[in-house]
């Protein structure tokens, strides 16, 4: 007998059953019986479901559970240093994010296309990197005509803004320099849409606006 029911997974959960998923060629629904299939032989191994979460690894750390409580978030070394310099300068060093951040996640994901050639890869890179630091956001980027539009979505509007200035610092400093040309923040969600310009600093100029008028 085949029973339906609708399961509502976060993005937590959907990338721990990928290599299932992959598996089983993208069926989602042969990994989860996969999944229920292995979760009973070691029930019945084990005893119970309490009996194998202690007697295997599976036990989250202290940081883990921190920021799954929301009672803080990882920062990377170089954005906390200009954090706590006291914000010296209106925006992070460009050394903080092209030479060292974004550098890491081109070499983690084997990337080599800018935003605007692979904004589906970056979108889902650029996630994977922030859940993985516990940051509650979901961006979303587009690119279409020579314009690319960027969304960071969260509940937490500080952490929204320097998700999107990091965002914004990356397409300015490019091999394309892009350029702010419209911007809304409704206080859980920044969106912006860039295109093209002469040069970095006329780039940079816009986002030191944006910081303008957030302030």
């Amino acid at each position: 007998m085949e029973v339906r029911k609708n399961v509502a997974l976060d993005h937590k959960h959907i990338k721990m059953l990928q290599p299932l998923i992959r598996k089983h060629q993208g069926n989602f629904s042969a990994a989860i019986r996969e999944l229920v299939e292995l979760m009973d032989l070691l029930s019945r191994n084990f005893g119970s479901i309490d009996t194998l979460k202690e007697s295997t690894l599976i036990k989250k750390s202290k940081r883990d559970e921190y920021i799954e409580n929301h009672y803080g978030v990882v920062v990377p070394s170089q954005i906390l240093h200009w954090l706590l310099s006291g914000f010296q300068d209106d925006m992070p060093p460009k050394q903080y994010l092209l030479f060292s951040l974004y550098s890491y996640l081109r070499e983690q994901a084997e990337l080599d296309a800018p935003i605007e050639e692979n904004p589906a890869a970056w979108e889902k890179l650029l996630n994977d990197f922030y859940h993985d630091l516990g940051w509650p956001i979901d961006i979303r980027i587009r690119s279409s005509n020579r314009t690319i539009t960027v969304e960071v979505i969260g509940f937490d509007a500080q952490i929204n803004k320097l998700a999107f200035l990091i965002n914004a610092m990356n397409l300015a400093c490019g091999s394309v320099n892009y350029r702010i040309t419209e911007m809304e923040n409704i206080q859980t969600a920044i969106f912006a849409a860039f295109e093209p310009c002469e040069n970095e600093e006329e780039a940079s100029e816009s986002i030191r606006q944006f910081l303008k008028s957030e302030s």
